[in-house]
């Protein structure tokens, strides 16, 4: 604990050719020391009064935050000891958990490790993330150098509300280069996906891929399958487990938990699936077993057969979540609505579901020709009124200009202190283009109140 003496500082006077006024003071087990000014532009009563304001900032920091340590050591106590995941990360998914530790290990403790957290600031975390971005060998794009700024604020966010010795967030303030261009991306064709499918001759293999291309779940929803989740009458799966790494979670979103509706062909083939390999097979066991009592691992099952597949058939690029891209994209080509979509799919926000919605170039080619069929017919229009010699002026645009009741315009109080009011405005006067000039004059005269 500091003592009292040592939180009033002491004022010094140093240098040799010219003089300056110093304050020091003791934290923890280091003496700190700042400039107040030089000799010869104050007296020693604006040192003084120079110093006792400078101490207040610093004694109030430390009754608000307390003392500060190192990113190091909070990081130990709170998040990741080496051993066992601490308070901080014990409500996070295995998938953040695992990335929340790269990032520190990699980035964060080797750059601030050694510093107490009240002496980060904004510009030194943008000068380790600002050169990290680009396209080159070595380089990061901006969205993962977004994700290593987020998940810093996150300890620093912790620091602030343990009192940890920091009193605002340093990375909040962090400002990245704007967006780069994105690379196209790369999705599969249905008929791509339908010659994978023909070249898959085990079983459990082309039922897990027809599955993800029938309902899109992610590809831990696929492995956190069990035949309980299966309801034969209804047509439907339910999606109440995902299963990354060895590590059964809940799924991704809140939105997560629902219920897919598939075809009464599709449910057929899912039965004769079940009857011709996993007759005997309980309700909490897997839809896709693997080895050791475990679900299938998605990632050796794309590597070793779908993979080597897809290069013989000269696809490129494919990877689990192409397949989501997929069903999203076929739902939106054959006209499902968007609520649909993130209904099956499990998304929070239409926003998200535009990600991975891909429109057909027919639905490209549709949009032109309906632009050019109005061109050629305003076209067409035009021509019949040059022949016919109509020399009348060409109509305005429609507009149309909805009114609600509870829509009024503030109006500003008079000169003369009178109060002021609302209005609401009257479509014959705020619209001249649905009006003549003679009428607009006629409306003005009659509905505005006589002075």
């Amino acid at each position: 604990m500091t003592r009292n003496r040592d939180r009033k500082g002491t004022l010094l006077k140093r240098g040799k050719k010219r003089k300056l006024y110093l304050v020091q003071w003791s934290q923890g087990s280091e003496r700190l020391s700042h400039k107040l000014g030089w000799c010869d532009e104050m007296t020693r009563s604006q040192a003084e009064r120079a110093k006792r304001q400078f101490m207040e900032k610093i004694n109030s920091h430390r009754d608000v935050a307390g003392d500060s340590i190192t990113l190091a050591r909070f990081y130990q106590e709170h998040f990741w000891d080496g051993a066992n995941y601490k308070d901080e990360l014990l409500n996070k998914r295995p998938s953040t958990r695992r990335d929340f530790r790269w990032t520190m290990d990699q980035i964060w403790i080797p750059q601030f490790g050694h510093r107490k957290m009240d002496t980060i600031k904004t510009a030194d975390i943008q000068k380790i993330l600002i050169p990290t971005i680009g396209e080159g060998e070595g380089q990061i794009a901006r969205r993962t150098a977004l994700k290593f700024r987020a998940y810093l604020s996150s300890v620093l966010s912790s620091a602030l509300r343990l009192d940890a010795g920091v009193t605002h967030n340093a990375a909040r303030g962090v400002k990245l280069p704007a967006s780069q261009t994105e690379k196209p991306q790369r999705y599969i064709t249905p008929e791509q996906a339908i010659a994978v499918e023909e070249q898959l001759t085990n079983p459990c293999h082309r039922m897990a891929w027809k599955l993800m291309l029938w309902a899109g779940n992610r590809c831990g929803e696929i492995r956190g399958l069990r035949w309980r989740s299966v309801h034969w009458e209804q047509n439907t799966i339910l999606v109440t487990e995902s299963v990354w790494e060895g590590n059964s979670t809940q799924p991704k979103t809140k939105k997560g938990y629902r219920k897919v509706i598939l075809t009464p062909t599709q449910i057929a083939e899912l039965k004769k699936y079940k009857d011709e390999n996993h007759a005997s097979a309980g309700l909490d066991e897997w839809l896709f077993p693997g080895r050791g009592n475990r679900p299938m691992d998605m990632h050796w099952f794309m590597s070793e057969h779908i993979k080597p597949v897809a290069e013989k058939l000269g696809i490129e690029g494919i990877h689990w979540h192409a397949l989501r891209h997929l069903n999203n994209s076929l739902m939106l080509n054959e006209g499902v609505d968007v609520a649909t979509r993130m209904d099956r799919l499990g998304h929070v926000s239409d926003r998200v579901n535009l990600i991975y919605s891909h429109s057909e170039d027919q639905a490209q080619v549709a949009a032109s020709q309906a632009i050019e069929r109005r061109l050629d017919a305003a076209r067409a229009d035009l021509q019949e009124k040059r022949k016919a010699g109509s020399k009348a002026p060409l109509s305005p645009l429609s507009v149309t200009l909805t009114v609600t009741p509870n829509q009024e315009l503030p109006v500003t109080p008079s000169k003369h202190g009178r109060r002021g009011g609302t209005r609401t405005p009257d479509p014959r006067i705020r619209n001249p283009l649905l009006y003549p000039p003679e009428l607009h004059a006629h409306t003005l005269t009659t509905l505005l109140p006589k002075c």
